[in-house]
């Protein structure tokens, strides 16, 4: 069976309180009881020479001379007198220890101990304890130059003082009782304050090990085991804390690992596809050979279409991977945003006029950033080409640039069909494409994933935001650089 700690501790308690208690019960009983014969062993000197005294007296009153036979004669006066002076009962006996006659004492013979050691001469008591009483009996001989006369022997009644030193020790064991009561509540009370903490300590443990790491401990002494606790505490917090990174590191990895494998997915059939078509066109040319040269025509067309489509996106992945973390290498330095807007817009006019579209700006003067100008205006080359390629046709792209709280923002904004939600949440994936009609088909998908890793390089956020049947927005914030307008 096991015995909890508490148990223990009040049983420990309770056998040192006990023993103890026990010894001060048996030593304070023996000097009781030491000190009541010492009592009766003075009061029998005391009687022996009161009775020696008185003796004499008696003679010397009367004018007689102590002998046997006027110890014989006297005998029944002497008992009572000498009696009465000590409040005892007398026997006057022989010297041989043989009665003159009955008295109060009675007649015990010469077998009793005192009366026997009284016959050689040695005065002797002895004490009777019996049913609650307790008396003594004193024999002594009565010598007169040497001359043994006779016996007296006494018998004198301490009962009093024996029921005195019950009722006392009675009184000693009841305090003994009512202390060891008390202190076995207090040491059952105080082994519960000991082990409340251990218990509670225990009951937080198994959670810990049941996996509930949220436990929260709060110590209630300052001594060691609230210090236990405390430092408990601390390693529960820590372990959490250490879960908490591997689980977060755990999703990362996972998600990382399905990002990678419906990359390399995409890689694969975004590279196959033209691969096929430039295949299965360069064999039909093989097998037939040129005898019809509007096929051979647009079979070289599609041969050609494909390769750069192939190449626009050979060249796309390698960007993406030039704007990795792992390769980055920007050439950072101080851009004027504003200028780069108008640039990137004059250039991008040109391919919206392929489709009749018209690409309007208007930005704040000094918009100055830190950064890579190359890879800003691809930036910007990027989000206005996917304006151009999903707006309408004849429609126009409006792009605004402006400082706010710190920070220069950027807005590329299209007339188009929109795009739902669920494609928005994946427009800067990798290889996504969000449908629609595009007035260029050769898209990898891979514009805006740059546009995202290039932006987050430099410190800033990219978003898109789109509504149905009106168009949609990339709104671009990049740290504002102060710089001494003056110099500009």
């Amino acid at each position: 069976m096991k015995l909890s700690l508490q148990f223990k501790l009040v049983v420990l308690f309770s056998t040192i309180v006990f023993v103890g208690l026990s010894a001060m019960l048996l030593f304070s009983y023996k000097v009781t009881e030491n000190n009541m014969y010492r009592m009766i062993h003075d009061d029998m000197l005391d009687v022996r020479s009161n009775l020696d005294i008185a003796m004499n007296q008696y003679f010397l009153v009367r004018n007689k001379r102590l002998s046997v036979a006027s110890l014989a004669a006297e005998r029944t006066r002497l008992v009572r007198e000498l009696g009465s002076v000590v409040n005892a009962a007398l026997s006057i006996y022989t010297s041989e220890g043989k009665p003159f006659s009955s008295s109060a004492a009675g007649s015990p013979g010469v077998e009793s101990a005192d009366l026997a050691a009284a016959v050689q001469s040695v005065s002797a008591y002895i004490t009777t304890i019996s049913e609650g009483r307790i008396w003594t009996t004193m024999s002594f001989p009565v010598v007169v130059n040497d001359n043994r006369l006779g016996i007296v022997r006494v018998q004198k009644d301490y009962s009093d003082l024996y029921q005195r030193n019950l009722r006392f020790q009675s009184t000693v064991q009841g305090f003994a009782v009512a202390l060891f009561i008390v202190i076995f509540i207090a040491s059952v009370w105080m082994a519960r304050a000991i082990t409340r903490p251990i218990r509670h300590l225990t009951r937080r443990s198994v959670q810990v090990a049941e996996g509930n790491l949220n436990v929260v401990i709060q110590p209630s002494t300052r001594d060691e085991l609230g210090e236990l606790a405390r430092s408990f505490q601390v390693m529960v917090d820590r372990v959490r804390s250490q879960i908490d990174v591997i689980e977060r590191d755990r999703d990362e990895v996972r998600f990382l690992q399905a990002r990678s494998k419906a990359f390399f997915d995409n890689v694969t059939h975004e590279l196959k596809t033209p691969l096929t078509t430039i295949l299965g066109y360069a064999q039909i040319i093989k097998d037939n050979g040129f005898h019809d040269p509007v096929f051979f025509e647009k079979g070289l067309d599609h041969i050609i279409g494909e390769s750069n489509r192939l190449h626009r996106m050979v060249a796309d992945i390698l960007e993406l991977a030039a704007a990795a973390p792992i390769e980055r290498a920007y050439r950072m330095d101080e851009v004027d945003l504003s200028e780069l807007v108008a640039e990137a817009c004059e250039d991008m006019q040109i391919k919206a006029d392929k489709y009749e579209m018209d690409i309007r700006y208007e930005a704040d003067k000094q918009l100055f950033v830190r950064g890579d100008r190359d890879k800003l205006k691809e930036v910007l080359l990027n989000l206005l080409d996917n304006a151009i390629k999903y707006g309408h046709v004849r429609s126009t792209v409006t792009v605004k640039a402006w400082r706010e709280g710190g920070y220069c923002c950027l807005v590329v904004n299209d007339r188009s069909d929109g795009i739902s939600g669920e494609v928005l949440e994946q427009m800067f994936e990798p290889f996504f494409r969000g449908g629609g009609q595009s007035g260029e088909r050769g898209s990898a998908g891979l514009g805006l994933a740059i546009v995202k890793t290039i932006v987050e390089d430099h410190g800033g956020t990219v978003t898109m935001t789109s509504r149905l049947q009106e168009g949609s927005t990339a709104e671009v914030q990049l740290p504002e650089l102060e710089v001494d307008h003056e110099q500009h």
